[in-house]
């Protein structure tokens, strides 16, 4: 859409009004607070397909070395809020365990499932770039294959941010004195941050529908690692303050599902902010579903009506109007 088309709602150019308006209606129009529901049921959904497949490639590049499937599993567990850590156990244990039962053609008929399953985070990720970006959507096998390798990749980036994750820890202990493990600790958060950094930056350059650079995505992916650290370090006193009502697996899948749409909430962001601040893209006249209602409409009257009539064999358009 160009830059000076007229604002249906108001009749205002956009040229005319401050960027800051444009980007609060980009989010807006742009549906980002659903996008990010969605994201985190998908990611929900997928977290238990994606340790299976996880363990199970784990288990066929590694052999049965139970220990360090054990470090790598307490790992995942111990980055996310401390809330959480019981009811996710039990899920990766469950997952673990059936996973381990397993041999041979079942394993790996069990792995190509979880992969299928795990990689639908990413087709829901593709599909809300799509509208934020603008771009065309892709096919579905290229969709789906697009998934399916980003899944790999994601896995082989956790892999990297467990092992470098544990590097201030393990030496924590041989460190004396207090400024000594307070350097480490500050050089444990930075690092931290910059997984964070590498973990969006990772879904902002693969998985949008055109070429992206460094220097169109940077912005979005700090911001976005920077907002998930300050979320790590806050959500713990919110969740101990606020949340002691919940109890049990209810009160897992309330902090979980919170702490993904979160997590949903700062990547739709950083993808906005990208999107309208590096590439120049403006909001919609109006709300996603009623501009493509009016697409629509116009579409299918006038000319349009005729070159689609004609393209699926002279139906007839009359009843719309």
């Amino acid at each position: 859409m160009a830059a000076l088309e007229a604002d249906s709602v108001n009749g205002k150019n956009y040229e005319t009004k401050p960027k800051y308006r444009l980007f609060l209606e980009k989010l807006v129009y742009d549906w980002s607070l659903d996008y990010s529901a969605m994201i985190a049921y998908s990611l929900l959904v997928s977290l238990v397909p994606i340790a299976v497949a996880l363990f199970g490639i784990l288990a066929i590049v590694l052999g049965n070395d139970n220990s360090l499937q054990d470090k790598i599993k307490t790992r995942i567990i111990t980055s996310f809020p401390n809330e959480t850590r019981d009811g996710l156990t039990h899920l990766l244990d469950m997952a673990f365990n059936q996973l381990s039962k397993d041999a041979g053609i079942i394993l790996a008929i069990g792995i190509i499932f979880a992969v299928i399953v795990g990689s639908r985070l990413f087709v829901a990720i593709d599909d809300c770039l799509t509208i934020i970006y603008r771009t065309q959507e892709r096919t579905f096998l290229r969709q789906n294959i697009l998934a399916i390798k980003t899944l790999f990749l994601f896995i082989v980036l956790i892999l990297l941010m467990i092992a470098t994750s544990s590097a201030p820890s393990v030496f924590l202990g041989s460190i004396p004195g207090t400024f000594g493990r307070t350097i480490t600790f500050i050089a444990g958060f930075l690092t931290s941050l910059g997984l964070s950094f590498l973990l969006f930056e990772f879904i902002y350059h693969f998985i949008p529908n055109k070429p992206m650079t460094l220097k169109q995505t940077w912005c979005g992916a700090l911001l976005a690692g920077i907002l998930l650290q300050i979320y790590l370090i806050l959500f713990p006193l919110y969740a101990t303050k606020f949340m002691t009502n919940y109890a049990g697996q209810i009160g897992f899948a309330v902090i979980l599902l919170l702490f993904f749409y979160y997590f949903a909430a700062i990547l739709i962001l950083g993808a906005q902010i990208n999107a309208f601040f590096y590439e120049q893209i403006q909001p919609f006249p109006c709300a996603f579903g009623t501009f493509i209602q009016n697409a629509y409409n116009e579409h299918i009257n006038g000319e349009g009506r005729q070159l689609l009539a004609g393209s699926i064999g002279d139906v007839s358009y009359s009843a719309v109007s």
